[in-house]
């Protein structure tokens, strides 16, 4: 079993709205309703914890029994970074979770990750400590250094590209979180999980991926998740 940790700690700038981005209405519900469903029926994860804005901690819990999620257990306070709202967390679940127990992280961002890629990363954690979703480049990459030019091509078929979610053995993790805030390594910056545990040397396993687990940060991106929930729905429907 393990425990979901969902991020939604974000402001959501980006986006250009009078609220953060995860409490938008997508086909008649928050956005951050749809991660929440899936980690809500998912039979591996036995409770979830919320990193909200502190702001909307009360219109998180209105949502959670609104839509009636009975595994949400926790609403935590985010931090003003990505790393910060993880570390929250983590500090938050210490004495509920011991230190083998598997700990989900996942973020409003990616609201259409689906059950089978949290499966993949909850086995990964159990059998080699960690899992981290992601999918293979099919582009073409280069390195630049004015944006404008080439300067070198890099072999597609070395890089991997990461999302989330991403499952970690709790004790670990904590450990590791409270060692980078101490040393100021790994949390500052465009930084997460998987990057911090790459800066203290341990190996990161790959689990797998799909491309309709995409990121939401801009409006034209509501537009498209509003298309992928059309054709995940006709494909159910077969």
């Amino acid at each position: 079993m393990a425990v979901g940790m969902l991020l939604a700690g974000g402001v959501g700038q980006r986006m250009g709205a009078s609220i953060p981005k995860q409490f938008l209405e997508v086909g008649g519900k928050p956005i951050i309703c749809y991660p929440l469903e899936i980690m809500e029926s998912h039979p591996q994860i036995s409770a979830i914890e919320v990193v909200c804005v502190d702001s909307f901690i009360e219109e998180m819990w209105s949502i959670v029994h609104r839509y009636n999620f009975t595994k949400v257990k926790w609403v935590t306070a985010g931090g003003a970074t990505c790393q910060e709202s993880t570390w929250n967390g983590l500090r938050n679940l210490e004495g509920e979770l011991n230190e083998n127990e598997i700990i989900l992280i996942h973020m409003t961002s990616y609201p259409l990750a689906n059950a089978q890629i949290m499966s993949d990363c909850i086995r990964s954690a159990i059998e080699n400590g960690n899992g981290c979703t992601a999918r293979p480049i099919l582009y073409s990459v280069y390195f630049t250094e004015d944006r404008k030019t080439t300067t070198e091509q890099i072999d597609r078929d070395r890089l991997m590209l990461c999302t989330v979610p991403y499952a970690f053995r709790f004790g670990e993790c904590l450990q590791l979180y409270n060692r980078a805030f101490a040393e100021g390594k790994g949390v500052n910056g465009n930084v997460f999980t998987n990057t911090l545990y790459c800066d203290y040397g341990k190996k990161i396993y790959f689990t797998g991926d799909s491309n309709t687990n995409m990121k939401v940060t801009t409006p034209e991106d509501i537009d498209l998740m509003e298309t992928f929930l059309e054709v995940i729905e006709r494909k159910n429907k077969k």
